[in-house]
């Protein structure tokens, strides 16, 4: 998979060297031995995002209940930190690893690095010691939303919707690119787009979402207008433009990821229509097992999906218990 940064996958701004081409080093550190008892390596893309955040939670329990001795390193979105994590991994010994880590040029060295380690990746392709990786359809994740969006409008106002917002990501972000085109897709299943619709890039942050559509709104008159978001990030900076411009009542949302700090959103806004959440509190319960099967020669998957699932105010508390109560 390209490199290019999935600002739509994890909200806030990643460091600037993602697209280096920094020469990798030409001289893997020496692996030693690898213990009897099983042991694997995990890197992390970032542990600031909430999103890795979530998936480095389900590692750890999973690897602690299937008794596996779990070597975690974050590389903090970068290649200093992903070459660190491979020597860490390589020094430990691990028989093998779970990798969240970008840099598709790095990949090949940080097989050589750990000695060719049995490696399963998250989203992105880990080079010649993948045996499998973990994909999310972020087409379906899109449409699903995008789907719940247009029942919705065409049940309530029988399609004639003043205007549709896309909060898109940078350009060159693939992840987030196929999600949005997936909202439209969706939405189209059950009504037209609107005349008025809108394309804001850069968008998948709270600051820059809210700062756009508060533009978008000195120009739109009228309701309603639907606002899809590459993240639910974004479109609490949507809200908070709403507010600010005193047109609550005129805007309708959808977001994606379900990150805890929209599901009271989700549960008590009766303009908030769904999100989609990838789970990745779940990843852990496939990766592990599987990569325990890769390293004790079993065959296994090339490819896992992620669950997706279409989070709604009658399903977040079933789906995420600790959502706050409406009012709190």
């Amino acid at each position: 998979m390209a490199s290019a940064p999935p600002t739509a996958l994890m909200p806030p701004d990643a460091p600037s060297d993602l697209t280096s081409t920094e020469t990798a080093s030409a001289a893997p550190a020496t692996v030693p031995p690898r213990s009897a008892e099983p042991s694997i390596g995990y890197i992390s893309l970032d542990g600031s995002q909430a999103f890795v955040q979530a998936v480095s939670v389900g590692i750890r329990e999973s690897a602690t209940a299937a008794g596996i001795d779990l070597v975690e390193c974050d590389s903090g979105w970068s290649r200093q930190g992903v070459k660190a994590c491979a020597d860490q991994l390589a020094q430990a010994g691990v028989h093998g690893i779970i990798s969240f880590q970008p840099f598709a040029d790095l990949a090949a060295e940080v097989c050589a690095t750990t000695g060719d380690a049995p490696t399963i990746g998250i989203v992105y392709d880990q080079g010649p010691c993948q045996v499998s990786i973990l994909q999310i359809d972020q087409a379906e994740s899109g449409r699903m939303a995008g789907a719940a969006m247009g029942q919705f409008a065409a049940l309530r106002w029988g399609c004639d919707v003043k205007a549709y917002i896309s909060l898109e990501s940078d350009d060159g972000d693939s992840i987030g690119a196929e999600r949005m085109q997936g909202y439209r897709d969706g939405y189209q299943e059950h009504c037209e787009l609107p005349k008025e619709t809108r394309t804001l890039s850069g968008a998948q942050h709270l600051i820059t979402a809210k700062t756009q559509v508060a533009a978008a709104l000195e120009k739109l008159k009228g309701r309603p207008i639907l606002v899809a978001g590459v993240s639910d990030i974004a479109i609490l900076g949507a809200m908070e433009a709403a507010a600010d411009a005193g047109r609550e009542d005129h805007l309708w949302y959808s977001g994606q990821l379900a990150d805890p700090d929209i599901r009271a959103e989700i549960a008590c806004n009766d303009r908030y229509i769904a999100s989609v959440a990838q789970l990745p509190e779940r990843f852990g319960t496939t990766l592990v097992p599987t990569l325990v099967d890769a390293i004790e020669g079993r065959d296994v998957v090339p490819r896992i999906d992620a669950e997706l699932q279409l989070v709604t105010a009658e399903n977040v508390r079933q789906i995420f218990p600790d959502t706050p109560a409406c009012g709190e």
